[in-house]
């Protein structure tokens, strides 16, 4: 007869592999663990585009790396790396021979790129627009608003808050930068 909690001792319970997708901050580390490269698309002295595969999940990614010197900052070599998520109709199409996706006028979706701490984070494009545009509305707005005010003429301590708070009413709300 089995145990009576339900557990079987034969029957060892493992974590399965997190995608990337579902972390925030992929460590160095991490990724040169799990990636292997399938395929390169396009090499040369700047840039390099290839499929590589995360042999942990079996997700593939479209790996765009740029390559230049920054002769500002005493020619240092920089590189700059950026991980398209694909789907298996992309890595077949690619490994055909497809066009590449071009970075960065034809990645539209979520993407890992390397960040300043040594690890890679997820870049949203949509998102981006989506704030700039939110951003030009509110500075829009409050450049209105601070120019009636001056035409007014009126610049007295109180009618400056009372000025504020009605800005603050029809602003949207505030959100934290995480």
């Amino acid at each position: 007869m089995g145990d009576p909690s339900g557990r079987d001792e034969n029957f060892i319970a493992a974590p399965l592999p997190l995608s990337f997708k579902q972390i925030r901050l992929v460590t160095q580390d991490e990724l040169t663990r799990r990636m292997e490269p399938v395929k390169v698309l396009k090499e040369d002295a700047l840039e390099l585009y290839r499929i590589v595969k995360d042999n942990e999940t079996g997700e593939h990614y479209l790996h765009y790396a740029v390559f230049h010197v920054h002769v500002a900052g005493g020619g240092a070599e920089e590189e700059y790396h950026h991980l398209l998520p694909l789907t298996h109709d992309d890595v077949i199409a690619l490994a055909l021979g497809a066009p590449l996706f071009e970075y960065p006028s034809e990645w539209s979706q979520p993407y890992l790129r390397n960040g300043p701490h040594g690890g890679f984070v997820w870049y949203d494009p949509g998102g981006a627009a989506d704030e700039e545009a939110d951003y030009a509305e509110t500075e829009a707005y409050i450049r209105e608003q601070l120019s009636a005010f001056r035409r007014q003429g009126v610049q007295g301590e109180e009618e400056v808050r009372k000025l504020l708070e009605n800005m603050d009413k029809n602003l949207p709300p505030r959100t934290d930068c995480t």
